[in-house]
C-alpha cells in the first residue's frame, strides 16, 4: 500500500448541494418542507426552535458524480409523517425491547481455510496483502457504540453461541464457485444452509470468498428471539447477495427486523483497493467531515470548471463566530489530526475502520425500525452508491431523521414523547459524545475526534436553543401529540 498524504486544512466547506445536483435532477425540498417533515403538522411551527436548522449543523446533501441521489435523484422522501404511516413498520411493544447482536465466527472446524478467507488479497496477483496488517475492530466495541445510539433499549448479544460448518445433508451446489455450508445454533436448535462463493474477478475482488447475506438474514429471522425488537448480524467476511453483486457491506430485511453488517470492505487494503484516498479521487482526508471541503467538492464536480459557467453554492469561511458551529469544530479536528500523523499505524487505521463500522451498523438497525433513506440532508440515513461515497457521509441522524428516532423509542419509553425534540436531541448527543470521549481516551483517535467536534457544538447550540425558550416551553416547542391512524 503507498504511504498517505496529508492534505492542507480546509478553511471552507461546501454547506449546499454540489453543482451536480442540479445536473442530475434533484431538486431540494423548500425549508419549509424541511421544517414541517420532522412534525405531524402539515405547516410548521413558527417557534424558533422548529426554524434553527444551520447549515453549519446540518449541509445539504452534498450528490456529487455518482452518489446514490445522483443516479436517482427523485427517490421519494419520507417525512415523520410518512414514517408513523408506514405499514411494514413495527413499533416497539412488549415484550420485543430488545437490540440483539450476533457476531458469526470466522473459523469453522471442519473447513479450516474458513478463516483464511477473511484476508484481503491483491486483485491482480491474488496473494494475500500483508502489508500494515490491521486487526479487525472489536464487535463488542461496535455493540458499545449502539447502547448509547438507540437508549432506551437494551442492547445484549445473541446467547447461543454460532457455528458454520461444511453441509452435508445433501449434495453440494452443482455451481463450481458455490460452497454451501451449515449455519448453527443450538438455542433454538437451528441449522440452515448459508451459500459461499468465489468472488467474481475484477478491480474490486479484494477477498477470495464471500458469504451469502440472504441466507444469514433468513438464519437471523429464524432464531429471532421472542424478547427481540431487532437482531443486528455482525461478519468479518466480505458478502453478496445475488450473482450481479459485486459485494455488499450492509443489508437489513426492516420489516422482518434483522440486518446484517459486514466489516470486510472499510479494511484499510479493501479501502486502498477502492480508491479511498487516491489523488484522482480529491486526495486523502475528504472522508467526512473533509468531504464538505469547498475545494474538493468543485474537483470532483470538474465539468462545471470546464463550462467556464461555475455555480456557486452556499460556502463559509472560518471565523471566530462559525468556528463554534458543529461542521467546523468537526472540519478542525479532522485536519489537525491528520496533519499530526506522519505515518499511518496499525492503529490508525484500526480506529478508522471502527468508526466506519459503527456508522454503518446504526444505519442497518435504523432500517429495522422503518426508516428510509434519507434525502433532505447529508445524514448517516443517505443511501449509498459505492464505498467512497459511504466514507463521504456523516454519522449523525439529521432533524428528521431523529424525530423518527424520539417517535419509535417512545414505545420504549413513554417519557421520551413528552420531552420537546431539542431536549430529547440534546441527551442524544450528551450520550454519544460520552461514548466519543471515551475511546479518544482510550487512544483510539482517528476517525473520532471529528465526530466529537460535530456532537460538542450541536450540545452547545442546543443548550442555547433550550435556554432562550425557557423553562415554560414555547408555543410549538413539543412535539404534536397526534396519533396517526
Amino acid at each position: 500500500m503507498p504511504p498517505k498524504k496529508k492534505r492542507p486544512c480546509c478553511t471552507t466547506l461546501q454547506l449546499e448541494c454540489s453543482p451536480n445536483a442540479a445536473k442530475a435532477g434533484y431538486n431540494r425540498p423548500a425549508e419549509t418542507t424541511l421544517r414541517t417533515a420532522t412534525t405531524f403538522s402539515r405547516k410548521p411551527s413558527p417557534s424558533a426552535t422548529t426554524a434553527t436548522l444551520p447549515q453549519t449543523t446540518f449541509p445539504a446533501p452534498l450528490i456529487l458524480p455518482g452518489d446514490d441521489l445522483s443516479s436517482d435523484p427523485r427517490y421519494p422522501p419520507q417525512s415523520l409523517t410518512r414514517f408513523k404511516r408506514l405499514p411494514e413498520r413495527n413499533p416497539i411493544t412488549y415484550p420485543r425491547l430488545k437490540l440483539y447482536t450476533l457476531t458469526l465466527p470466522t473459523i469453522s472446524p471442519d473447513t479450516p481455510e474458513f478463516e483464511s478467507w477473511t484476508l484481503p488479497i491483491d486483485p491482480d496477483t491474488k496473494s494475500p496483502i500483508e502489508e500494515l496488517e490491521t486487526p479487525s475492530p472489536s464487535w463488542s466495541d461496535v455493540e458499545s457504540y449502539l447502547i448509547p445510539f438507540f437508549d432506551p433499549l437494551e442492547v445484549t448479544p445473541f446467547p447461543s453461541p454460532i457455528t458454520i460448518t461444511k453441509w452435508t445433508r445433501s449434495q453440494q451446489s452443482s455451481s463450481t464457485s458455490i460452497i454451501n455450508m451449515a449455519l448453527s445454533t443450538t438455542s433454538p436448535r437451528k441449522t440452515l444452509k448459508m451459500r459461499v462463493r468465489k468472488t467474481p474477478t475484477g478491480n474490486e475482488a479484494c477477498y477470495t470468498h464471500q458469504l451469502n447475506l440472504s441466507d444469514i438474514l433468513d438464519f437471523a429471522i429464524e432464531i429471532l428471539p421472542t424478547d427481540a425488537y431487532a437482531i443486528i448480524v455482525f461478519a468479518n467476511h466480505d458478502l453478496y447477495e445475488d450473482k450481479d453483486d459485486d459485494f455488499c457491506i450492509g443489508r437489513a430485511f426492516g420489516g422482518s427486523r434483522v440486518c446484517v453488517v459486514s466489516s470486510a470492505r472499510y479494511h484499510p487494503v479493501a479501502e486502498w483497493v477502492a480508491g479511498i484516498g487516491a489523488e484522482e479521487l480529491g486526495g486523502e482526508g475528504h472522508d467526512w467531515p473533509g468531504s464538505h471541503c469547498k475545494e474538493f467538492v468543485e474537483k470532483m464536480c470538474q465539468e462545471d470548471a470546464e463550462t467556464g459557467k461555475k455555480k456557486k453554492g452556499k460556502v463559509e469561511r472560518v471565523g471566530d463566530e462559525l468556528g463554534r458551529t458543529p461542521m467546523y469544530r468537526a472540519i478542525s479536528a479532522h485536519t489537525a489530526e491528520l496533519a499530526s500523523i506522519s505515518t499511518r499505524t496499525a492503529e490508525h487505521n484500526q480506529s478508522l475502520w471502527l468508526s466506519r463500522v459503527c456508522k454503518t451498523a446504526s444505519h442497518e438497525l435504523l432500517h429495522c425500525f422503518g426508516v428510509d433513506h434519507c434525502v433532505y440532508y447529508a445524514c448517516a440515513m443517505q443511501g449509498t452508491a459505492s464505498i467512497i461515497e459511504d466514507t463521504r457521509q456523516p454519522f449523525y441522524l439529521c432533524p428528521v431523521d431523529q424525530a423518527k428516532l424520539k417517535d419509535a423509542l417512545t414505545g420504549k419509553d413513554k417519557g421520551i414523547g413528552d420531552v420537546t425534540r431539542e431536549e430529547w436531541e440534546l441527551g442524544w448527543c450528551v450520550r454519544m459524545k460520552g461514548y466519543c470521549d471515551g475511546v479518544i481516551a482510550g487512544g483510539v483517535t482517528l476517525g473520532w475526534r471529528s465526530i466529537a467536534g460535530w456532537l460538542k457544538g450541536r450540545i452547545e447550540e442546543l443548550q442555547g436553543i433550550i435556554e432562550a425558550v425557557g423553562d415554560g416551553g414555547g408555543e410549538g416547542t413539543h412535539d404534536n401529540p397526534i396519533h396517526l391512524d
